[in-house]
C-alpha cells in the first residue's frame, strides 16, 4: 500500500524557502566531496615532490567506497575531478555505480604549495628560521596561503579556484555534478559565496558531502562538510 503524500501548503509571502532556490526549476546541484585519504609519505625528510600528488591509501578506496555507496542511490548527471591521482581515484570509485567517468579538469587541482621551489629542496633550508617561525606563526592563526613560502598567493588561488567551479556549473546547467575536490579547493568556492577572507575556515574530512544549489549567480550553501556515510573507523582528515 502506498501512502498519500500530504498537500503541499501554499508559499507565504517573502518565502524563506524561495531565496535558496528549493522552488524554482532549472536548479544545478552541486554535490562537492573531499578527495579519499591519499598515501601519506613516510620519510623522515620532507620532499614537497612525494606529498604533492600521492594514489589512495587503502584506507582510502575504502572511504570512496562508503561514498560511492550513499551517492549512488541518487541520480547524477556527472561526475568531476582535477588532475590529482587522489581526485581521480576517488571519481572513479564514485561514478563506477552510474556508469560515468571522470570529467577530468587542470584548474581544479588543489593549492600549489611548493610551486615556486626546485624539487628536492627542503624548503626550510632555504629560508631564515626566524622568517619562518613567524610566518608559520601567522598562517596558524589568519589561515592564509598569503604567509606560505614558494606557493600560489590566497588571491590567485581563489580566482583560480572558483573560476573553475564555475566553468563546470556553467557547462552542466540543471544538472546534478558530482565534484570530488580537494580542502583548499572546496574552502576557496565556500569563502568566495560567504564573503570572508580566511582562506581555510574549516578542514574537510575525506570523502565529506558539501552541497551548494545554484542558479544564474545565486549560490545557496545547503550542507557542509557531511558524514553521516562514515563510520568512526574510517573517518580522517
Amino acid at each position: 500500500m502506498t501512502a498519500n503524500r500530504p498537500p503541499v501548503p501554499p508559499e507565504p509571502p517573502f518565502s524563506v524557502r524561495r531565496p535558496f532556490l528549493l522552488l524554482e526549476e532549472g536548479v544545478t546541484r552541486l554535490t562537492i566531496t573531499r578527495h579519499a585519504q591519499q598515501d601519506y609519505p613516510t620519510g623522515d625528510v620532507f620532499d614537497f615532490s612525494q606529498w604533492e600528488d600521492p594514489p589512495l591509501s587503502g584506507l582510502g578506496r575504502t572511504q570512496a567506497m562508503a561514498l560511492a555507496a550513499v551517492l549512488g542511490e541518487q541520480d547524477v548527471d556527472v561526475v568531476a575531478c582535477s588532475t590529482m591521482r587522489r581526485a581521480i581515484e576517488t571519481a572513479r570509485i564514485v561514478g563506477s555505480p552510474h556508469d560515468l567517468e571522470p570529467n577530468i579538469r587542470p584548474e581544479l587541482v588543489e593549492i600549489q604549495s611548493y610551486r615556486d621551489l626546485e624539487p628536492g629542496i627542503d624548503p626550510q633550508s632555504v629560508v631564515d628560521p626566524e622568517e619562518w617561525r613567524a610566518r608559520e606563526a601567522a598562517f596558524t592563526e589568519e589561515v592564509r596561503w598569503d604567509h606560505m613560502f614558494f606557493t600560489e598567493s590566497s588571491a590567485e588561488f581563489r580566482a583560480r579556484a572558483v573560476a573553475a567551479v564555475d566553468a563546470l556549473v556553467a557547462d552542466h546547467e540543471g544538472q546534478h555534478i558530482v565534484l570530488v575536490s580537494h580542502g583548499g579547493v572546496i574552502n576557496a568556492y565556500l569563502a568566495d559565496i560567504l564573503q570572508i577572507r580566511p582562506d581555510m575556515f574549516f578542514l574537510p574530512n575525506h570523502c565529506s558531502i558539501t552541497e551548494v544549489l545554484v542558479k544564474g549567480d545565486r549560490k545557496r550553501i545547503q550542507s557542509v562538510n557531511e558524514r553521516q556515510h562514515l563510520h568512526t573507523g574510517i573517518l580522517t582528515n
